[in-house]
């Protein structure tokens, strides 16, 4: 019986060492996987992060094309303000654009009514004898009940 206790602790014993050894084993295979995924990972960040660095670049350039054009319309209003106070006429700004006060200005204006003269006078229709106010008192109206 010695033997047959033996014989299953080390049955027993080769069953266990068995799946430590396939533990140990996948565990170290597995190491250069998570190293080839880490750089991996490692490579697609510094993909998105030099795209993002350009993208940044670009968004700043656009920011200053942006600020150099509303520095010369700033500019460019001044230079309107002050020709504008230079000109006896200082006090107004063009409403319209340039074209559109030319054209208005230019416009024919539409012919206004002339009044004329009348030589004769017209007629009285104020007096008794021209039909519209007879001069008769009303009639009495009838009551009815």
């Amino acid at each position: 019986m010695d033997w047959l206790v033996g014989l299953l602790l080390l049955l027993v014993g080769g069953i266990i060492g068995f799946f430590v050894a396939k533990y140990f084993s996948t565990e170290k295979q597995s190491t250069p996987d998570e190293a080839a995924k880490e750089q991996t990972i490692q490579e697609l960040m510094n993909q998105q992060a030099t795209m993002h660095v350009q993208e940044t670049k670009q968004i700043a350039d656009s920011l200053i094309a942006q600020s150099a054009s509303l520095k010369q319309q700033i500019e460019s209003y001044e230079q309107l303000l002050i020709s504008q106070q230079a000109m006896p006429d200082g006090s107004s700004l063009n409403y319209f654009g340039e074209h559109t006060t030319a054209y208005l200005r230019n416009k024919s204006a539409k012919p206004s009514r002339v009044k004329s003269n009348a030589d004769i006078q017209p007629l009285d229709f104020s007096s008794q004898s021209s039909g519209l106010f007879s001069g008769q008192e009303e009639a009495q109206v009838k009551e009815t009940k």
